[in-house]
């Protein structure tokens, strides 16, 4: 049953949180079944802020403000200043796909090219914003209003106006060359790097930026790389990812005995015992062992960080949470796949879409795939991993390489 999405009258930065809603769908961890997604993102937030699902290289961190205000952009004013950056988007996504760049993972466009709708643009705006690398809160259309005249005199203004002024040139003949591709150069990594520190310097990501932490593959957690008890953020963030993880565990269970008791489905075997033996294992691997832990956990103190980062987190979501930390400390965990008040309330949550539920509509259960955000909560760590890693490189280049 396919489902669509319409683009109402609706501001930029609303389609773009769109274009990240959309992306989510297509990642375990993402996938919002029982609505504490706005939960997830203030974590996200207050560990990696100006991050998102959907970026994926460092570099276009400085891409983007090249596309629009040098080559064909820099004599430009106004909407002429977007017209021509979105075409210099597109030459840089054809002279990235042409170079056949070694380490070419992450391109955006890699399948469509230069038609491809989202541009980079839409996808760093917010973190361009985030990091005090566009200076002020503009939409693209309101690039380069002020000033006139041209020449270096018109690009100085632009530049002071509308973005750092400490943003490095270009590459020659950029977009149409781009040497190194993804790469960043030692002065390119090493003010990508400042940026994000002065706009976040308590933050988690700046912590791996200003030790210079590369990070390891299939490291699956940012508290796998440093000791979450530095950082009060982290730590609560743990916390909630390992207990709320019992409840995506559950929501699979009550639609795997669902599907097991439909003769019509038949692709996935035993999905309801897959299910019981994960729970007991994170029983087991989480629960039991941190049981004291979590009792003393200060739930009341992460709802105040979290709170903070975005007051309007759905209150049902957060009712939601709290019954389920709540009913682990007080032992429910030893019979969470049968607990009558555990499975209601994932049932609720479920039910909360409609037509849309496994639990109530047929046919979307049988599209169900046999995991449905069963990803533990990592808080965007994919993104982060990658970004911190181009930058680290980019940080160990020679002066003169």
């Amino acid at each position: 049953m396919a489902s669509l999405i319409a683009w109402l009258d609706s501001t930029p930065e609303e389609q773009r949180a769109a274009r990240e809603l959309i992306s989510l769908f297509t990642q375990q961890e993402g996938r919002d079944e029982l609505g504490i997604g706005q939960i997830r993102d203030a974590f996200s937030d207050l560990l990696f802020p100006g991050t998102s699902v959907i970026q994926t290289r460092a570099r276009y961190f400085l891409f983007v403000p090249w596309c629009y205000s040098y080559g064909k952009a820099a004599q430009a004013r106004g909407r002429e200043v977007v017209i021509r950056g979105e075409r210099q988007e597109r030459e840089l996504i054809k002279t990235l796909l042409d170079s056949n760049f070694e380490d070419a993972v992450g391109l955006i466009g890699r399948r469509k090219g230069p038609s491809i709708k989202n541009l980079p643009s839409t996808i760093y705006w917010s973190g361009l914003r985030r990091y005090d690398i566009l200076t002020h809160d503009n939409d693209l259309g309101l690039l380069a209003r002020t000033g006139s005249g041209d020449g270096s005199t018109e690009l100085s203004a632009r530049i002071f106006a509308d973005w750092d002024a400490g943003l490095p040139e270009p590459p020659p003949d950029f977009p149409k060359a781009v040497p190194g591709g993804f790469d960043l150069e030692l002065g390119e990594a090493e003010w990508l790097r400042d940026r994000i520190v002065a706009a976040a310097p308590e933050s988690v990501f700046a912590h791996f930026l200003e030790r210079r932490l590369a990070i390891a593959d299939g490291t699956r957690f940012a508290w796998d790389v440093v000791d979450r008890n530095q950082f009060e953020a982290l730590d609560h963030a743990y916390w909630f990812s390992g207990v709320l993880r019992g409840a995506s565990l559950l929501y699979n269970l009550l639609i795997g005995e669902l599907y097991d008791a439909d003769p019509n489905l038949n692709r996935i075997e035993d999905a309801a015992g897959y299910y019981r033996d994960q729970i007991d294992d994170w029983v087991e691997d989480f629960v039991a062992p941190n049981i004291d832990a979590l009792q003393q956990w200060n739930i009341q103190r992460m709802w105040e960080l979290v709170l903070a980062m975005n007051p309007r987190i759905d209150m049902r979501a957060q009712m939601f949470a709290e019954m389920w930390v709540g009913a682990i400390r007080s032992g429910a965990s030893v019979e969470v796949a049968d607990n009558r008040e555990l499975r209601q309330s994932v049932r609720a949550r479920e039910e909360r879409k409609g037509k849309q539920s496994r639990l109530l509509n047929p046919r979307m259960l049988a599209t169900w795939s046999g995991a449905s955000g069963t990803g533990q909560l990592a808080y965007r760590w994919g993104t982060v991993r990658v970004i911190v890693n181009d930058i680290v490189k980019g940080l160990g280049r020679d002066a003169g390489s």
